[in-house]
């Protein structure tokens, strides 16, 4: 059942990126018709530019992704006691020492973590096949959260950071559109390649569904007319400001959310329904609480530095002039010497 699921999600992923690519080649031959009237060698190489972007910004990750070798982190948050049969702890540990020497083989952890594996297992030899399967289930855990999560977590943060500059920035819905599409695809890749595998194509297919969700919020967002919410609270000069940083936030926060669902997708299974609810959610909240994080380096570490450049550090050294002691003036006297 899974592999036939598996299968139909393939199709259906390969289908929506033809489907993307023909429309992002319909805006290229549409714009390079234009460029036909002012010389053909400009179209030409507007032509050669564009297809180079769009096979290093798009074809490159996606096919990176789909080819990433699929692994599931989910024996780690199984958590077996002595109630289960010896077979089921066995083969348990069994997964979890697979995932540990494919991390090591893969070059995915610091050195530190490498050598508190294998010291590890080492120790685990005269332990009972339970005390063993949590000693090694608490490394992994660990090793997990602080070289593979707390890397990616960074990587999300930073991508949605790109997302609301250049965002902000452009004043026009499809060019919103393309930077959403290219950052998750960017995104996606390299939280694949971070964790050294994919998720399923199920789970890929879901991502790329939220990814398609995003363009059409990116989309909309530049539609609608934000700076006119504002009314007379802000003055003519702010409101095209706040209205792009508005636009960007938003794109910025379903940025976070895909990047954190990707990572909920490749270290969980959801092998239920309840679960998977629970995963869209605890997305959803992530990216909540990392929006204001994201928004407070983004927006307000910038302007208060350029203030401390521009305003601070002059009216300080100014005040400091003014007050300062004058050093009393020293005169030498130039003594004569009669010849």
């Amino acid at each position: 059942m899974k592999k036939k699921r598996n299968i139909i999600s393939l199709i259906l992923i390969l289908l929506g990126f033809v489907a993307l690519l023909l429309w992002i080649t319909s805006l290229v031959v549409s714009t390079g018709k234009s460029l036909r009237e002012i010389n053909i060698y400009l179209e030409i190489i507007y032509y050669v530019g564009a297809s180079a972007l769009v096979l290093y910004l798009i074809i490159i990750p996606f096919f990176t992704v789909l080819f990433a070798p699929p692994f599931s982190y989910r024996s780690a948050d199984e958590k077996l006691t002595g109630s289960h049969s010896k077979k089921t702890i066995a083969r348990h540990y069994k997964k979890m020492r697979k995932i540990s020497k494919r991390l090591i083989r893969k070059k995915k952890l610091s050195q530190e973590s490498i050598v508190r594996i294998k010291t590890g297992i080492d120790s685990q030899k005269k332990m009972a096949l339970v005390e063993k399967d949590n000693k090694m289930q608490i490394i992994l855990n660990d090793i997990l959260k602080n070289d593979l999560k707390k890397d990616m977590r960074k990587i999300v943060i930073q991508t949605a950071r790109d997302t609301l500059y250049l965002t902000s920035l452009s004043q026009n819905n499809t060019i919103d559109v393309l930077i959403v599409i290219v950052n998750n695809f960017r995104l996606l890749r390299k939280l694949v390649k971070r964790a050294g595998f994919r998720p399923s194509f199920f789970r890929l297919l879901k991502f790329y569904i939220n990814v398609a969700i995003a363009s059409m919020i990116a989309d909309g967002a530049e539609k609608l007319d934000i700076q006119s919410m504002f009314g007379n609270v802000l003055n003519s000069f702010a409101k095209p400001i706040v209205g792009s940083l508005i636009d960007g936030s938003i794109n910025a926060f379903f940025m976070l959310r895909s990047g954190f669902l990707a990572m909920q997708y490749i270290f969980n299974s959801c092998p239920d329904e309840e679960t998977k609810n629970e995963l869209i959610n605890s997305a959803f909240l992530e990216a909540a609480g990392a929006l204001p994080e994201l928004t407070a380096h983004t927006m307000i570490s910038p302007i208060a530095n350029a203030i401390k450049t521009t305003v601070v550090n002059p009216t300080k050294k100014a005040f400091k002039g003014l007050f300062k002691k004058e050093s009393p003036l020293k005169i030498e006297e130039k003594t004569k010497v009669n010849q």
